[in-house]
């Protein structure tokens, strides 16, 4: 049977579907514009359209487990609904597990995000796996890359935060893995990287890496927001943009940082200075 990666071109996505792939098994990608890499199946699937919930399914296909990943954003369109009509459109395809994307700040309990889905697996005893990872390394690619290009700076309104900060390449391991599984005695997780990073830290890596000076600047929240909604690739709306700069808050006090060494925690192997080898590419100055 195959596996099933929804999200599309998600971070994440493309690196469990990576380890899947490099593991010898079939992977089938969710899109709603059908955009996947070579080499992978794809099929129409679109949380925004109801529609097409029932279209990795079509002409007997079947799956072993399943990726459960939502749009960046989710926080200002709640479409958990049509995530969980998925899930029961899955089951009833004989889909027995599922492994979900959350965050480490997403309360399950709560309304944020994609809490309601981590209720709806629980409550239906479904086979299942939550992976709760913290910042993404690979965000500076999108947050931070264009500042650091055209001014060498990174700016944030967290001057105090201590960030245990996860790459996307971890990430996508630790997901492979969890599809993998038959079962999980224990069905959440969060996700950190090994080390704790503050961003003058950050600056201080990139500088070496990168070969020029690079500086973490404190900036007014506004200008955080006003940085987020001008970037293209971003597609943030303010509220969404604002949204995030007031979870930063909780993490300039210490949200993240008090995780680190907590129980049921899964470590990834990759520092942000090598991550920041990998990338360096990424961060050439605009000419």
């Amino acid at each position: 049977m195959s596996f099933l990666i929804t999200g599309g071109r998600s971070q994440t996505g493309l690196a469990t579907a990576r380890y899947l792939k490099d593991a010898g098994k079939n992977v089938v990608i969710g899109s709603r514009n059908g955009l996947v890499p070579d080499g992978y199946d794809s099929v129409k699937l679109d949380w925004d359209d109801p529609s097409t919930l029932e279209a990795p399914f079509a002409n007997g296909q079947t799956y072993q487990s399943v990726y459960l990943v939502s749009p960046l954003g989710l926080g200002v369109v709640d479409i958990c609904k049509n995530i969980i009509a998925f899930i029961d459109v899955a089951v009833k395809h004989g889909v027995s597990r599922f492994v979900l994307l959350s965050g480490s700040m997403v309360d399950k309990a709560g309304e944020y995000g994609v809490a309601k889905v981590h209720q709806y697996l629980e409550e239906k005893k479904l086979d299942h796996f939550v992976l709760q990872p913290t910042m993404f390394m690979d965000n500076f690619l999108l947050t931070y890359a264009k500042g650091i290009r055209e001014k060498d700076v990174i700016e944030t309104d967290t001057p105090n935060a201590k960030v245990p900060m996860i790459s996307v390449k971890d990430i996508g391991r630790f997901s492979a893995e969890a599809l993998l599984k038959d079962k999980s005695d224990i069905t959440e997780m969060r996700v950190l990287g090994p080390e704790l990073v503050t961003f003058d830290q950050a600056a201080e890596i990139l500088t070496r890496v990168l070969g020029r000076k690079i500086t973490h600047q404190v900036v007014p929240p506004e200008k955080v927001v006003e940085n987020y909604v001008s970037i293209p690739k971003l597609g943030w709306s303010k509220e969404f943009a604002q949204f995030v700069v007031m979870a930063g808050g909780a993490v300039d006090a210490g949200s993240e940082e008090r995780l680190f060494g907590l129980p049921n925690t899964l470590f990834g192997e990759e520092t942000f200075e090598q991550w920041a080898e990998r990338f360096k590419s990424s961060f050439a100055p605009s000419t």
